[in-house]
């Protein structure tokens, strides 16, 4: 763990010290305001649940992203209780405010979550290119979360790997139990 926690912190204070810059930093910022309470991505639910042909992928979207808020936030967030960056450290610096617990990202795993959603269900109705935007834009919104300093890179990599588990799941369980129904 504690080889874990050292890596985290060097890549941080890399990022800040070597990556951040004027440039950069409104650019961040605006990325990472679109994971904000998962709003793009129910956004993008909403929007599929207007269309008959792309109406599953907007429940499974939904799915994932409750099935992130009762694993991830609501479970594994206390459980682990670990304290976010700028906490431990004030030399890392955030650029946002955020409270609660840093491990997993929220964003990351909600990101993740929809996303792969997506991908899966666009991949077999032939806009395989659709999925593959949205899975950019989510990695781009985790990588954005390291960039202003509110969560280590393990709690984005796991935040991303169990999104992409979610996404994964509400994939099976509505092709498995609503979408038999609805296609017999």
């Amino acid at each position: 763990m504690e080889l874990i926690q050292s890596f985290d912190y060097e890549v941080l204070l890399f990022l800040i010290e070597h990556v951040r810059s004027a440039f950069l930093t409104p650019i961040f910022l605006f990325i990472t305001h679109f994971g904000d309470g998962g709003a793009l991505w129910l956004v993008v639910a909403v929007l599929c649940l207007l269309r008959r042909e792309t109406r599953p992928c907007g429940i499974i979207i939904l799915l994932a992203l409750v099935l992130g808020l009762l694993i991830g936030n609501l479970a594994i967030k206390n459980l682990v209780a670990r304290p976010r960056p700028f906490q431990t450290y004030p030399e890392l610096t955030n650029l946002v405010p955020q409270g609660g617990y840093s491990f997993p990202s929220a964003h990351a795993m909600s990101s993740f979550a929809a996303a792969t959603s997506a991908f899966l269900f666009f991949r077999r109705h032939g806009r395989k290119w659709l999925g593959i935007v949205l899975l950019f834009l989510a990695a781009c919104i985790a990588i954005s979360r390291l960039y202003v300093c509110v969560h280590y890179p393990s709690d984005v990599l796991c935040g991303s790997l169990l999104g992409i588990a979610l996404g994964c799941l509400a994939t099976y369980l509505v092709q498995k139990f609503y979408l038999s129904r609805v296609e017999s």
